[in-house]
């Protein structure tokens, strides 16, 4: 392999991306937008959630417990009391309420008498995981009542040991970090080798004296360098726009960025060996690195709550162990004695990946 090809490879494919400003203004500002549109716009948390009641028992118990919810404006909005049970139930069809707290009578009379007083909650479960997070914020006041009486005996003291805010925000910033950075690369990559073929001048690498090492790893170096500026700006996008604060180090989040960016631009150079126009490659790249890397690697839900089948093909995505590492990084300030498994599964997708594309890729002789 001779240096000086693969250079003038990387050479060719920076004039061309300088030469044109619409593609560059595109690899950066679509990476930007993905950053602004889901770091403000994704909410996972769920909060002000609209509740009404119904009061059968009438009782200064039952008003204490309503009160408890109404108190919590950060997460509760108090919508009033409903004169039936039928009007409850109206307004969780039209969706005034998501939650309906009803008390039967002798609610209060039951709880002096030792025995168990029990409320009803209904819950709009349109939404099954907002309506998964209401119920937990109702089991979470009703036991806090329970823990009342023993309040003088017991004393529960609760600390968060990782993102002690427990801002949200923060996840779906760190998350959308790896989400870009998957997508960007990949798809700018997939088109290094397309518009070779859809111009024609591919024939000119198949007659040529390179060798298709020395292609794709001009390729790769190219796509990798050209990335480098999208890093840069998402990066600090995470750290300054949206505040998020990191804990461990620098030189260690950037020597494991740039495999992933390895892995990125290595799936869209494997990617555009099995389609023959832009077009084509574009659409295929951006639903196979944005529906896996959403749905499968931690960004909205805990891998460890899905299925079997969902758990393995989560080990089957790169982002999976990227997101692993930015939040080792960003929450946990872990080391790299720690990390060190994530880097390694990265680096083997790297080395499968550029294999793959290397095997896929046929180099015509004259």
């Amino acid at each position: 392999m001779k240096l000086e090809r693969v250079l003038a490879i990387v050479e060719k494919e920076v004039k061309e991306l300088l030469r044109d400003p619409i593609s560059l203004l595109t690899l950066l500002l679509v990476p930007v937008s993905m950053m602004v549109v889901f770091g403000y716009g994704l909410k996972l948390e769920v909060k002000k959630v609209p509740f009404g009641v119904f009061d059968l028992d009438r009782s200064s118990l039952s008003r204490e417990v309503v009160s408890k919810f109404s108190a919590n404006g950060e997460y509760f909005s108090y919508r009033g009391e409903v004169s039936s049970y039928r009007e409850g139930i109206e307004l969780l069809e039209r969706g005034e309420i998501s939650l309906l707290l009803v008390f039967p009578p002798g609610f209060m009379k039951r709880e002096r008498e030792g025995k168990r007083a029990e409320f009803q909650a209904l819950i709009d479960g349109t939404f099954p995981y907002r309506a998964e997070v209401i119920k937990s914020y109702v089991e979470g006041i009703a036991a806090k009542e329970k823990l009342r009486a023993l309040e003088k005996l017991i004393k529960v003291k609760s600390r968060y040991w990782f993102n002690e805010s427990l801002n949200q925000d923060y996840i779906v910033a760190v998350g959308t970090l790896a989400v870009v950075l998957l997508i960007s690369p990949a798809v700018f990559s997939a088109l290094l080798i397309v518009k070779e073929k859809e111009s024609g001048s591919i024939y000119n690498i198949y007659s040529s004296p390179i060798t298709k090492g020395e292609f794709l790893s001009g390729k790769l170096l190219a796509g990798f360098l050209i990335s480098l500026p999208v890093f840069a700006v998402v990066y600090l996008m995470t750290v300054f726009l949206f505040g998020v604060p990191q804990k461990g180090s620098t030189l260690l989040l950037i020597a494991g960025s740039l495999i992933y960016l390895g892995v990125s631009v290595s799936f869209g150079l494997l990617i555009s060996n099995f389609f023959s126009s832009q077009a084509a490659a574009f659409i295929g790249t951006t639903v196979l690195t944005v529906v896996p890397s959403i749905l499968y690697s931690g960004y909205l839900t805990p891998v460890s709550s899905m299925d079997r089948s969902a758990l393995l093909t989560a080990h089957m995505i790169p982002t999976y162990y990227y997101l692993k590492f930015l939040k080792g990084i960003f929450f946990k300030g872990a080391p790299l004695t720690i990390l060190w498994r994530e880097l390694v599964a990265l680096t083997a997708f790297l080395v499968a990946l550029y294999g793959l594309t290397y095997l896929t890729f046929k180099k015509r002789e004259k």
